[in-house]
């Protein structure tokens, strides 16, 4: 993708819960950057949005990814929504990033900053 290396990470972070967070180069420069590049100067808020999130949410089609919200106010979008595909190991891959206005039908909540 774009001559970015999958191997080679922009952060590794860890999550509220004590998960280690990581994004490739391939993730953040082709995928995030490629698709949105009004967030090149978004990377500590999506940094801070996966160590301190709102509320988790348990993705609705695939049981290996869940999806980290953060109140953050862009335009008419009131949430970042960071969507993390869960590995082995305590280990998780930063997939996806962007500003919403609200979650996806029937996404459960599965963890929240106000429980903890």
């Amino acid at each position: 993708m774009g001559g970015y290396n999958s191997s080679t990470n922009v952060f590794e972070v860890t999550d509220c819960r004590g998960i280690k967070i990581s994004c490739s180069e391939e993730t953040w420069f082709g995928k995030i950057l490629g698709s949105r590049p009004y967030m090149k100067n978004w990377l500590p808020l999506v940094k801070k949005a996966i160590e301190k999130p709102h509320f988790i949410c348990r993705d609705v089609e695939k049981e290996n990814r869940e999806i980290y919200y953060y109140f953050h106010q862009y335009k008419e979008n009131k949430y970042i929504k960071i969507v993390i595909k869960l590995g082995s190991n305590n280990k998780g891959y930063l997939i996806a990033a962007f500003p919403t206005d609200s979650g996806k039908d029937g996404e459960k909540i599965i963890w929240t900053r106000s429980n903890n």
